[in-house]
């Protein structure tokens, strides 16, 4: 509950662990004690027990959040509205750092932001374990997005992914992707707009189809600039199975249908 709170406030949660669901109706900055599993010194928030929904919500239209230094598991997410942490919609000046997400079951998973929006960072977040997506951001144009030094494992669908709509001044650089169901990373629809688009410096590993998967880019070709598209760096690899579809594989994925504008 933010109603004794003025937009702009920062609120400092102390380690221990809350069993609640929280509603984000103002700007505000949340501010756990760290991120981990002991509630002597981390925070926490547990869905356990919970009815369904997400850990931490975000209105919709709601500017300039920032979400630091605790863990969110064991929601029970019922809806694709769900999520460990959830962006209604329009939630620009984003940041989610230092974070950890664990068992968020159903839903969108672990992070996600709904579109359109524009300057989001999330850096440092460990989400193990979530149903549906590690990180997803979806729908609409997404500017200035900034995807870095993450480590997503074990989700039943993709690691990191920007789906459905556009996507501009994208910079997913220096996260560890590991055993995810089905691609490690995807991004839709990179274009210019906002800057150019690097996909760079990433361990992409034995996950389920695609290493990096990029659909229906849109870019000018250029290796600098605003809609550059540059794929650099990163470490892409599988332990191939005597069950694999060995035809629906490969390390980075690059497919051209047709460009749909927005």
């Amino acid at each position: 509950d933010d109603s004794d709170t003025n937009s702009g406030d920062t609120i400092l949660i102390s380690a221990g662990v809350y069993d609640e669901h929280v509603v984000v109706g103002k700007s505000l900055t949340l501010k756990g004690a760290g991120a981990g599993t002991n509630p002597a010194t981390h925070t926490i928030l547990d869905g356990t027990g919970l009815a369904p929904g997400s850990g931490i919500q975000i209105n919709s239209g709601v500017t300039n959040v920032m979400i630091e230094a605790l863990t969110v598991q064991d929601y029970t997410l019922s809806s694709s509205n769900h999520a460990g942490v959830v962006g209604l919609g329009s939630n620009n000046n984003f940041t989610l750092r230092n974070a950890e997400l664990y068992n968020n079951n159903g839903g969108r998973g672990g992070v996600y932001l709904n579109g359109p929006v524009d300057t989001v960072l999330i850096d440092n977040v460990t989400a193990h374990n979530n149903q549906g997506r590690g990180i997803v951001i979806w729908n609409g144009f997404k500017t200035n997005i900034t995807i870095t030094n993450n480590d997503v494992q074990s989700t039943n669908c993709c690691g990191i992914e920007l789906q459905d709509g556009t996507a501009s001044g994208v910079t997913m650089s220096g996260n560890t992707v590991v055993s995810n169901g089905d691609s490690g990373m995807s991004a839709i629809g990179l274009t210019a707009g906002a800057g150019p688009n690097v996909i760079s410096n990433n361990d992409v590993t034995n996950n389920g189809r695609f290493g990096i998967e990029i659909k229906n880019p849109d870019g000018t070709g250029l290796d600098t600039g605003d809609g550059s598209i540059v794929v650099e760096g990163n470490t892409v690899s599988i332990t191939p199975s005597a069950t694999m579809n060995v035809r629906d594989h490969a390390g980075i994925a690059i497919f051209r249908r047709s460009f749909i504008a927005g």
